[in-house]
C-alpha cells in the first residue's frame, strides 16, 4: 500500500513539472533571479512551486542502508535529519523547504499546491516580507487567507521587500514545528548594504536554519508526552545512534566550506521554539545585522536566536586549516527545551582539510562576550539595546508617540470551560483543564472567516478590542476570556507597545513591520502590567530613540520587559503573535489592524473564501459591504458563489 501511495505522489509530482514548465521547484543554484543585484534595481518575476506533502523522515524505502552507507543519505527522497524515524512535513519533499534567494523589488510567484493527504489544510507566511499593498499575501490562515483546501492551489504573488535574512514557513496548524519552513533571502545590491565591504562571499550554502526537531510530531495541546527536541543545523544532527556488530554511526552532519584567508557572510535564521546559541570554535563573529536590518558592527564569541528571529555574521576564516565545531547550543529557559541534548554541531571545514571531525577545545565558554542574551541579566552580554543601527533614525519616532499600550503576556491560571469540563470526573488529586497564553488576560480566538477578505461574515460578538481591555481585567484573571483581540491603529499613528512578559519566555514577532527597540528591562518573576506603569510613572524606564535597532521579533524573557515604536502607514490586519508555536496556538497573539476597511486594497480577484454554513448577521457586514468588494471596485458587495481556484 505504501508504495502504491508514493507511486501515486510521484506521478502527481511528474506531471506538476511536466504541466508548469516556467516554475521551480527544485530550486537550482543557476535559478535566474539568483543573481548579483543591482541599485537602481533591475527587477525580475520569480516563479516557483511548492508542493505540500506528508512524508517519513529516514523512509527505508528511500534510504536504503543509510547511515551505514552514506552515499544511501543523499539519495532523492531520502531526508536522515537526526537519524529518527518519525512523519515530517515537506515542502517538494525537502527539508528544509526549497530555499528562495531573489534581489529587493523583485516580483515573487509562488504556486503552493496541498498534497497532504488528509484533510488539512495549509498556508504560508512570508516571514519579515512586509507586503505592502499586498496584505492578502501574508499567509496567516483564517486571518488573512482561507487555508488552501486539500488537493487543490493557491498563488502567492507580491514584491520582495525589505532586503535582507528572512524565511517562508506554514502558518496553519503546528505545521511549521514538524517541517514545514526555509530560507528566504532578498539580496541587495553592495550600495544598499552599509557592511558590504566586510566580507568576500555572501554564499547561498551558507544560510543556516536551526531548530529544536522532536522526535514526534507535535500536537495541538502543546508537546507530545515523551517528546523529547534536539537541535539541528539544516535539518541535520546526530541524535539517533544506529549499531551493526561493533559498528556505531550516525546521520551526517551539516558541513560548511570555506577558504584560508577569506572573508564569509553567514546568514542564521531561527525556527526553533528553544533560545539557541551559536558558535564557531576558534573563530569570532561579527555580526552585522538582525532581522534583515543591518546594524553596526559587533565582534562576539556567541550568538542568541530566538524563535523568528535572524542574525547574519561575518567569519573570517583566519585560522590553521583545518576542522573546526559549528556549535548550536540550547538555552534551557522553558521546560521543552530541558527535556533533550543541549547541543549540535556542525563542521567548519577549510579548503585542503581532510574529511574528519574536529578536534574538542577545553574552553567552556564561561568568558564568552554573548549578543542576545536569553536573559537581560546575563554576564559578558550584549542586549538588543546596547546595539546601534545601521540604518538611518525616523525622525518620526523621535517624538512622543501619538498611541502607547501596555500589553502582558503570560499565561491564564483559569482553565476554559473545554478543558474544564464537569460533565466528567476528575481523579481527586489532579486539577483538571490545562494552562493556556494570553495577550491581557485574553487568549486569542480564531475567527470562522479570514479577518481581512471577509470581515462583514464574522459575527460583531466575536470581537473584542484593546482599548477595552482594564475595564475586562478583573473579570479576566477569574475566568477563562477570549475572543478575537484587535489593537486598532488609525493610518500614520505613532505607536508604542510596552511588551511585559509575566512567566516563560515568548519571541515576539510582528507581521507586515519592523520596529524599533526603544527599550527594555528586568523585573522579578510575576511582575504585572502595573508595576511597568508605574515605573514609568516615576521615570524609572528610560528610552534609546537614536540609533534603536530594527528589529520584527523581539525575545521577552521572563519577569522582563520591551519596548518597540513605529509607524502605522501600512493598511492591513496584521498578526502579532509569540513565535514559540505552542504559545500561540493557545491563544498569545493579537491582531493590529491599521486604517479603516476603506484603507485596505482591493481583495484580488477570484480570492478563495471560506465560513460558517449559518447565516452571518451583524452591522460589520454592512461596513465592509460599503467600503470594499473585489476586483476594486467599491459600494457593492462581493459576488456570491466566485470562483474558487482549481487543481489544475
Amino acid at each position: 500500500m505504501a508504495r502504491l501511495v508514493y507511486s501515486a505522489a510521484l506521478g502527481i509530482i511528474i506531471t506538476l513539472l511536466l504541466a508548469s514548465i516556467c516554475y521551480t521547484q527544485t530550486v537550482p543554484a543557476d535559478h535566474e533571479c539568483v543573481r548579483e543585484c543591482k541599485w537602481p534595481p533591475e527587477p525580475k518575476t520569480c516563479r516557483y512551486v511548492f508542493t505540500m506533502e506528508w512524508r517519513l523522515a529516514m523512509w527505508p524505502a528511500a534510504c536504503f542502508d543509510c547511515p551505514f552507507n552514506m552515499t544511501d543519505c543523499d539519495r532523492p527522497g531520502c531526508i536522515p535529519v537526526n537519524g529518527v524515524e518519525r512523519p515530517i512535513f515537506v515542502v517538494n519533499r525537502q527539508l528544509p523547504g526549497p530555499p528562495i534567494q531573489v534581489c529587493e523589488d523583485d516580483t515573487v510567484e509562488v504556486k503552493v499546491w496541498n498534497r497532504l493527504g488528509n484533510s488539512d489544510g495549509t498556508s504560508v507566511h512570508w516571514h519579515a516580507i512586509h507586503q505592502r499593498g499586498t496584505p492578502y499575501m501574508d499567509g496567516p490562515a483564517m486571518i488573512t487567507q482561507c487555508p488552501i483546501s486539500p488537493q487543490s492551489s493557491f498563488t502567492y504573488n507580491f514584491k520582495a521587500y525589505p532586503g535582507g535574512t528572512h524565511y517562508w514557513h506554514s502558518h496553519s496548524n503546528l505545521q511549521r514545528i514538524d517541517g514545514g519552513f526555509g530560507a528566504f533571502i532578498v539580496n541587495q545590491a553592495p550600495d544598499r548594504d552599509p557592511n558590504s565591504d566586510l566580507y568576500d562571499f555572501d554564499l547561498p550554502e551558507h544560510v543556516v536554519i536551526v531548530q529544536a526537531w522532536p522526535d514526534l510530531p507535535a500536537t495541538p495541546f502543546g508537546e507530545t508526552p515523551g517528546q523529547i527536541p534536539a537541535p539541528t543545523i539544516n535539518a541535520k544532527g546526530q541524535f539517533k545512534q544506529f549499531v551493526k556488530g561493533n559498528d556505531t554511526v550516525y546521520t551526517p552532519r551539516e558541513v560548511f566550506q570555506v577558504k584560508q584567508g577569506q572573508r564569509y557572510r553567514f546568514r542564521v535564521i531561527g525556527n526553533n521554539n528553544c533560545h539557541m546559541y551559536v558558535s564557531v570554535d576558534g573563530h569570532n563573529l561579527t555580526a552585522i545585522a538582525t532581522d534583515g536590518a543591518p546594524i553596526k558592527p559587533v565582534s562576539v564569541d556567541r550568538i542568541g536566536v530566538a524563535s523568528g528571529e535572524r542574525y547574519d555574521f561575518v567569519l573570517t576564516a583566519d585560522q590553521d586549516v583545518g576542522n573546526y565545531w559549528f556549535r548550536v547550543q540550547v538555552h534551557e529557559g522553558i521546560f521543552y527545551c530541558r527535556n533533550g541534548p543541549q547541543e549540535e554541531l556542525a563542521i567548519l571545514r577549510y579548503e585542503s582539510a581532510p574529511e574528519e571531525e574536529p578536534q574538542e577545545v577545553s574552553d567552556d565558554g564561561a568568558n564568552d562576550l554573548i549578543l542576545n542574551p536569553a536573559t537581560l541579566d546575563t554576564p559578558n552580554g550584549i542586549n538588543l539595546i546596547d546595539v546601534e543601527s545601521a540604518v538611518p533614525d525616523d525622525e518620526r519616532l523621535l517624538n512622543e508617540p501619538d498611541k502607547r499600550f501596555y500589553l502582558e503576556l503570560g499565561w491564564t491560571e483559569a482553565s476554559p470551560q473545554h478543558f474544564n469540563s464537569q460533565d466528567y470526573p476528575h481523579p481527586p488529586e489532579s486539577e483538571p483543564g490545562q494552562y493556556t497564553t494570553h495577550m491581557n488576560y485574553v487568549s486569542f480566538k480564531i475567527p470562522p472567516s479570514p479577518l481581512l477578505s471577509q470581515y462583514g461574515d464574522i459575527p460583531k460578538k466575536d470581537f473584542c478590542y484593546i482599548d477595552e481591555y482594564p475595564a475586562g481585567r478583573e473579570k479576566c484573571t477569574r475566568e477563562y476570556c477570549s475572543c478575537t483581540q484587535i489593537l486598532k491603529l488609525e493610518l500614520g499613528q505613532v505607536v508604542e507597545l510596552v511588551l511585559v512578559s509575566e512567566g516563560s519566555e515568548h519571541p515576539m514577532h510582528i507581521h507586515g513591520y519592523s520596529f524599533r527597540v526603544v527599550g527594555s528591562g528586568g523585573l522579578p518573576d510575576r511582575v504585572t502590567v502595573e508595576d511597568v506603569i508605574e515605573m514609568d510613572k516615576q521615570g524609572d524606564i528610560t528610552r534609546k530613540l537614536e540609533g534603536a535597532v530594527l528589529k520584527d521579533n523581539v525575545p521577552m524573557e521572563n519577569g522582563g520587559y520591551y519596548i518597540v515604536r513605529f509607524v502605522a502607514d501600512n493598511p492591513g490586519k496584521w498578526l502579532f503573535h509569540c513565535h514559540d508555536i505552542f504559545h500561540h496556538d493557545y491563544g498569545m497573539q493579537i491582531v493590529i489592524q491599521v486604517g479603516e476597511e476603506s484603507d485596505l486594497p482591493p481583495i484580488p480577484a477570484d480570492f478563495p473564501r471560506c465560513g460558517s454554513w449559518s447565516k452571518p448577521a451583524d452591522e460589520n457586514k454592512e461596513e465592509s459591504k460599503k467600503e470594499r468588494k473585489p476586483n476594486g471596485e467599491h459600494n457593492e458587495p462581493a459576488k456570491k458563489g466566485r470562483k474558487q481556484p482549481s487543481a489544475e
